[in-house]
């Protein structure tokens, strides 16, 4: 008997749109320009210890010293986002929207930047699941936590 299931594919989209953080649910259009990178989870330790570091320094009060460790801190994760292996790279069209074709895998980090001005940092980050379907969908929300 003829087996009619069809086979996983190989790759899997990673369908996305990059949106303002602030009035995310009231956002008609998403946000331009960003550079979305997509990386194998378990291969980039050096950036995931960076995106932790940065989440749990307290620069949002203004604090100095708070201020001038996160800027090294985001300067040394771009860095290595730069020189690490990546899966994709897509950069988000007009609407904010973006696609990525990765391998499947169980850990994909999608992480993107982008310059805003007057913001000293303007990035978000997400690890997704991409095993056992043909599209994942990927909202990143581009927040500087001065902004909440």
């Amino acid at each position: 008997m003829l087996s009619l299931t069809h086979p996983l594919p190989e790759k899997i989209l990673l369908d996305g749109s990059a949106q303002p953080c602030a009035d995310s649910r009231e956002a008609t259009s998403g946000v331009p320009g960003v550079h979305v990178y997509a990386f194998n989870a378990t291969k980039i330790p050096a950036i995931r210890k960076s995106l932790y570091v940065l989440d749990t320094l307290e620069w949002e009060s203004g604090d100095p010293v708070a201020m001038r460790a996160a800027a090294r801190e985001y300067d040394r994760l771009l860095v290595q986002v730069r020189k690490a292996r990546t899966l994709g790279y897509a950069q988000s069209n007009g609407n904010g929207d973006f696609e990525i074709m990765v391998p499947q895998m169980d850990s994909v980090l999608v992480f993107g930047e982008a310059k805003m001005p007057g913001e000293p940092f303007y990035y978000s980050s997400k690890v997704v699941g991409a095993t056992g379907q043909e599209e994942v969908r990927v909202v990143l929300l581009m927040c500087n936590q001065q902004l909440l």
